[in-house]
């Protein structure tokens, strides 16, 4: 399937060739058309409602705010990729205090005609971004993410370095010097449908704990060590409301920066309708008809009533794209 999925729509070229070498790093931090995005405790740096993107050659902010050349010293500078020759990082001030970082936004605000500078936590500020900010963003905040778990070596606890731009930490002990790697955790998300023998078919649809009230989403979880995806599939379904399933088939996958998945999502055909709860996952769970969800409300909305998940998520395309498949059958 060709999907319009959220965090889809890489533009930048990786470039892991190219990271590796200092030098050319380097001279990157230091190129005038380079771009640099700013990340604080889960969020990103905006002027009113855009996003900020730092270039020197823009002089649109003093050296006494931002100087390129003591960030690029800085261990919290990770390299992105490439947009053509225009190199992409993230620089990382969470270990700014509050006070240190408001002195620090008065000068980006001043300095852009005084707009108001902020940080916006990052899944909030969706709405504001274009397919391909959002994605590049969401490579930056899972980078981070593992870079901040990955700061003490696993094997032996001394402290480690990052190397490559930010993609590879390395133990700082002589006799250790492991090595560690961005991580990405597979998540299994599925649809479950089921069509009577008379009248229209039903997914099962259910309310998580880890989600607001009157929210309906698939069934998801982590995959297993030494676990295919559909053992997932099957294993998740069964645990969480006893139902055994078959004709498991893949559908999509998409990057989720929440912190670092990989929803991998598919549909599988139950072979009953009878469900057994697993309350401390699931508030509820429930089989529902296109025609019914076609009144659900959406996500976000302020009224009481049972609602679909985020238009972002692969939930949301895995529900959309059942429905209109029933509505053509």
């Amino acid at each position: 399937m060709s999907s319009e999925l959220t965090f889809c729509k890489m533009l930048l070229d990786r470039a892991s060739h190219l990271r590796k070498n200092t030098a050319w790093l380097a001279d990157k931090i230091l190129a005038n058309e380079s771009c640099f995005y700013f990340y604080w405790q889960n969020k990103f740096l905006y002027l009113e409602q855009e996003i900020f993107v730092y270039h020197q050659n823009e002089n649109s902010v003093s050296n006494d705010v931002l100087s390129i050349s003591d960030i690029s010293q800085s261990d919290k500078l990770t390299f992105l990729g490439l947009e053509g020759d225009t190199a992409h990082f993230v620089f990382d001030l969470s270990e700014f205090g509050e006070a240190a970082l408001e002195q620090w936004l008065l000068g980006i605000g001043h300095n852009k005609v005084q707009r108001t500078a902020k940080f916006i936590d990052f899944r909030r500020s969706l709405s504001l971004l274009s397919s391909a900010q959002a994605s590049i963003l969401s490579y930056a905040k899972a980078l981070i993410h593992w870079q901040q778990s990955a700061v003490y070596c696993g094997s032996c606890g001394n402290k480690t370095q990052p190397l490559d731009g930010g993609h590879r930490m390395q133990c700082l002990s002589d006799k250790c010097q492991k090595e560690q790697f961005p991580r990405t955790d597979p998540v299994v998300i599925m649809l479950v449908e089921y069509q009577p023998e008379v009248g229209p078919a039903m997914c099962l649809l259910a309310e998580h704990h880890r989600i607001s009230e009157q929210v309906y989403s698939t069934l998801a979880g982590f995959v297993d060590p030494g676990e295919s995806l559909t053992e997932a599939v099957s294993r998740e379904v069964f645990e969480e409301v006893g139902i055994t399933v078959t004709e498991i088939s893949y559908v999509d996958s998409q990057p989720w920066p929440f912190p670092n998945s990989l929803m991998l999502g598919f549909i599988a055909r139950a072979t009953s309708t009878e469900i057994n709860l697993e309350e401390e996952e699931l508030r509820s769970a429930d089989w529902f008809t296109a025609e019914q969800l076609a009144n659900f409300y959406e996500w976000g909305d302020d009224v009481e009533g049972a609602k679909l998940p985020r238009k972002e998520s692969i939930a949301r395309l895995l529900i959309d794209s059942w429905c209109e498949k029933q509505r053509r059958s």
